[in-house]
């Protein structure tokens, strides 16, 4: 909803998995006061958050039945704050003076590329200085600033993915998700995909341009809130991913593959390398650096011809950091 154009990689109601495209403020009511009663007194921050079109290129009128509903329990005390997505055209003077009366405390702008080919391939209806327009107007409003990136739209290279997240950081948003290209079932770029006229991002290749992005992004001190879609009962339907990079673990794999990263190079500094290895990492870090079922693992163990390898749970190393027992000490996690 609210949305002027029909991106060739969109179809909301399969993405979000919601049919019913009209939210009524009466189920904004009903909605927060479930989830309110789910999580009880002992609750963590509350913020109601609106996705799934162009929140600011609603009806004003309608808009803002929303956000009353959504104010109500903010003046209760019984939510924190608001948030929405929209696209950049949608940013203006005028609306974000609209919401003075709301807790809205982030907004988050869907940017897809800061190519403004790839913008037109894609038919996104804005170009690359829209965003830059639309975060300097929201950061001059006081908000927490979201951007959204897509690695793999129409037109793009490596090298424009790249200088999408370079530009994106020059801009210094609070966070960003990525969120690489799929072709999903009745859309523009089925079509086009199905005529053999756009080949998506293999997954290997995917993951590797999102942990380039997200190490950029580190760098910079922007968080990285998200890394691929969100897996919905609807996504996960046969037939309703056509092609491309979808892995409902998506973002572990790109965690994966940064401590597979950390750890080899980590190895590869030593002067006189072991046949058994011990790594530990922080309980938190565990996972990613095993990867996803064991996968660095048996990539360390072929790489450098070891005979045993373990990984050990140690809360006394620091996060984001491997500790290669009896050698070295403290491998970092190295930014690019």
């Amino acid at each position: 909803m609210g949305c002027p154009h029909q991106c060739v990689f969109c179809d909301q109601v399969l993405i979000t998995g919601h049919k019913d495209r009209t939210l009524s403020s009466q189920q904004v009511r009903e909605r927060i006061t479930e989830t309110l009663g789910y999580k009880g007194k002992h609750r963590g921050r509350v913020e109601v958050a609106f996705y799934g079109g162009t929140f600011l290129g609603l009806p004003l009128s309608y808009r803002e039945s929303l956000l009353r509903e959504a104010q109500g329990f903010v003046e209760k005390g019984e939510v924190e704050s608001i948030r929405f997505s929209t696209r950049p055209d949608s940013v203006t003077s005028d609306s974000l003076k609209a919401l003075a009366p709301y807790a809205v405390q982030a907004i988050e702008v869907g940017a897809q590329s800061m190519d403004d080919t790839v913008l037109t391939l894609s038919r996104r209806g804005h170009t690359a200085a829209d965003t830059r327009r639309a975060v300097n107007l929201l950061k001059a409003h006081g908000v927490r600033v979201g951007l959204q990136i897509m690695p793999g739209l129409p037109g793009a290279t490596e090298e424009s993915i790249l200088e999408t997240g370079r530009r994106v950081a020059e801009l210094k948003p609070d966070f960003v998700r990525i969120y690489p290209t799929v072709v999903v079932k009745n859309t523009v770029l089925e079509k086009r995909y199905n005529s053999g006229r756009f080949k998506p991002l293999t997954l290997v290749d995917a993951v590797d341009l999102t942990k380039r992005l997200y190490l950029l992004f580190d760098a910079c001190g922007i968080q990285v809130i998200r890394m691929g879609l969100q897996v919905t009962d609807s996504l996960l339907e046969p037939g309703n991913i056509i092609a491309g990079p979808f892995h409902p673990a998506f973002g572990h794999l790109v965690y994966s593959a940064i401590f597979l990263d950390l750890a080899a190079r980590e190895l590869e500094m030593q002067k006189k390398l072991s046949e058994r290895i011990t790594l530990r990492s922080h309980p938190h870090d565990v996972p990613k650096l095993k990867g996803l079922r064991n996968s660095n693992m048996s990539q360390l163990i072929e790489r450098f011809h070891l005979k045993e390898l373990h990984v050990l749970s140690d809360p006394d190393v620091p996060a984001n950091t491997v500790k290669v027992e009896n050698l070295t000490g403290l491998a970092r996690f190295e930014r690019i």
